[in-house]
């Protein structure tokens, strides 16, 4: 069993993709809130893709120091990456050395970092996953001087450092944002929404949270005045609150809501959505059912080819003891 020290928590937690088939008790899906990085961070070092990993807040800087030699690979709103002082890329596979410093400075875009180490982190589990939820009293938050146990995570020393370059092209990130958006169930309520909208600059508001985004800038009027009765809300439903600002809801959103619902951010744009920072300027635009398909299969064909490549140059580097052989074709 290897050990990651958290040297310097900041604001961090282990977190996989969340906890699905409880809805019907009430029980919020959580998880990681840019589910594509951290897929991608698992994949990059050997893992299945909804394995744990470590989330970080990029708004202040976090640190982990190594017992053994790891398998790590950083990736999200990383702003700089340090192994022992030395600036590494992100989104590639890195083996570090016992005692070896990991440091994820802050960033100035996007909020949130990805993690991943070979192996299985071990963190306490509830109903399958290990996300945080403190309703049903499931915390995995990070604390200075915390010990990480890391079940199967042996590797061998590398020829190099990196280990190799994975050609992943790492998230665009940036201050203004462009969020794709559906139809929601109360569109008719709101005419001409998706085109006004569209039209609109709005600014994330500093009272975002893990449960939705604050949109501030213009107001919408609805034509309707029937009561909206509570209802089951998917991710990324942007609601409109008596006050008028939009809230788009991310993964510990509240199942059921009563605000009306003009739109709902595509399955497209949900990474996006999780790497909203206050401050940071967001557009609406109004996309096409297929659309949405279109590009969350375009990245899933990317994510099935990375760990293809990945698997290759494992075994090619023998990076993982025999005993680990089973983590060198993750499947995606």
């Amino acid at each position: 069993m290897s050990t990651l020290r958290v040297a310097t928590a900041g604001r961090s937690q282990v977190t996989d993709l969340g906890r699905y088939g409880y809805a019907h008790l009430g029980v919020q899906s959580n998880g990681a809130a840019d589910q594509r990085s951290a897929r991608t961070a698992n994949v990059l070092v050997g893992n299945a893709p909804d394995a744990p990993v470590i989330e970080i807040t990029t708004l202040i800087a976090a640190e982990f120091v190594t017992d053994e030699r790891m398998l790590v690979a950083a990736t999200g709103a990383v702003g700089r990456l340090l192994l022992d002082g030395a600036e590494q890329p992100a989104c590639t596979p890195i083996v570090t050395w016992p005692g070896a410093r990991i440091r994820l400075e802050p960033g100035t875009a996007g909020i949130r970092a990805y993690l991943g180490v070979h192996g299985s982190i071990v963190a306490e589990t509830q109903l399958g996953s290990v996300a945080s939820d403190r309703l049903i009293g499931c915390v995995n938050e990070l604390h200075d001087g915390d010990d990480l146990p890391v079940r199967d995570g042996r590797v061998r020393a590398p020829l190099h450092l990196p280990l190799f370059r994975s050609g992943l092209r790492p998230l665009r990130l940036g201050n203004d944002w462009t969020l794709d958006v559906l139809p929601g169930p109360d569109a008719d309520d709101f005419p001409r929404f998706a085109e006004s909208a569209a039209s609109e600059e709005f600014h994330v508001g500093a009272q975002s949270d893990h449960i939705g985004v604050r949109l501030d800038g213009a107001t919408f009027p609805r034509t309707s005045t029937h009561e909206v009765l509570s209802r089951g809300v998917p991710l990324g439903a942007i609601e409109v609150p008596p006050s008028g600002s939009l809230i788009a809801l991310l993964r510990g959103r509240p199942l059921t809501a009563g605000y009306p619902i003009p739109a709902v951010v595509a399955r497209s744009s949900h990474h996006l959505l999780g790497q909203l920072r206050p401050g940071d300027s967001v557009r609406l635009r109004a996309v096409g059912v297929r659309d949405s398909l279109d590009g969350q299969l375009a990245f899933e064909r990317e994510l099935r080819a990375l760990a293809e490549r990945c698997a290759s140059m494992f075994e090619a580097s023998a990076v993982f003891p025999s005993c680990s052989a089973s983590h060198a074709a993750p499947a995606a």
